[in-house]
């Protein structure tokens, strides 16, 4: 690992693949997602990016992703409307750009992502969760609703039935169940997170940045396009990609009975 930098309430260190490690340090606060740990946030993926990291990893110290909106803070600023606005809308804001992020996150869970804390699991791309993993949307339980997109990727997350038992009762279900419904993409015993986080690291790592990037872009605009216009983005994406040196390459390495080195890929020298 590199030495770590905090930036606000999170702390950003880079693995030796080049996954970029964000971590929420808040743990008294069970990671509460207050201004500063946005701030963090935001510059994680904002440093992914422009590094050419391949992976983003959000998670939180203690094993807690997010317990969610920082209350205290909203109290703090619930009679100025635009205050709260802006405070929920950075909470989203996050979220969008984790989704649009170049790297491929994975969110970690091995306490609890609860509300706001589930909005951000769900922004990820993979999330990787412990039988100790306690997960749901939450906000009906203090009377409050979802501001930063759990109504909306809830239900293509899940199937509807089970997003709206998680939304209209508010109970927590456990990464096992959690991974049945499709919430989660990797459940481990909690004593092999640490190495199975590490593997599936390095198994995204293997791959060029440029090839995940594209396919990011595949399964986004796929599905949000009708079927036919999503099979025929695939294709001008497919021959857009088809003439990279990521290509070239990878059809090089399989002519030559190797494994590829893509041009792109991460470096343990990398800037």
């Amino acid at each position: 690992m590199s030495s770590a930098d905090r930036v606000g309430d999170v702390v950003l260190e880079v693995d030796e693949d080049g996954a970029l490690l964000a971590t929420i340090d808040r743990p008294e606060a069970l990671n509460a997602l207050s201004p500063r740990v946005l701030d963090g946030l935001l510059e994680a993926v904002g440093r992914a990016d422009r590094g050419g990291h391949p992976v983003l990893v959000v998670q939180g110290r203690g094993g807690t992703l997010s317990a969610g909106a920082d209350l205290a803070h909203l109290l703090s600023v619930q009679s100025d409307r635009e205050a709260v606005r802006g405070y929920v809308a950075d909470i989203g804001a996050v979220n969008l750009a984790i989704e649009a992020a170049q790297a491929v996150s994975i969110a970690v869970v091995d306490g609890y992502a609860v509300a706001g804390g589930c909005e951000l699991l769900l922004a990820c791309d993979l999330t990787v969760a412990t039988d100790r993993a306690r997960i749901g949307d939450r906000h009906l339980e203090y009377g409050l609703l979802p501001g930063a997109g759990s109504s909306v990727r809830l239900p293509r997350a899940v199937p509807p039935p089970l997003a709206r038992r998680l939304m209209l009762t508010g109970e927590l279900v456990d990464g096992a169940t959690a991974h049945a419904w499709g919430l989660v993409t990797h459940l481990v015993p909690a004593e092999a997170l640490r190495g199975e986080l590490a593997a599936l690291r390095a198994r995204l790592a293997r791959h060029s940045p440029t090839a995940l990037r594209g396919m990011k872009q595949m399964y986004r605009e796929g599905g949000t396009l009708p079927h036919r216009e999503a099979l025929d983005r695939e294709l001008e994406l497919f021959l857009e990609h088809l003439g990279t040196p990521t290509v070239a390459e990878g059809l090089q390495a399989f002519r030559d009975g190797r494994p590829p080195q893509f041009p792109d890929q991460w470096k343990k020298e990398h800037p």
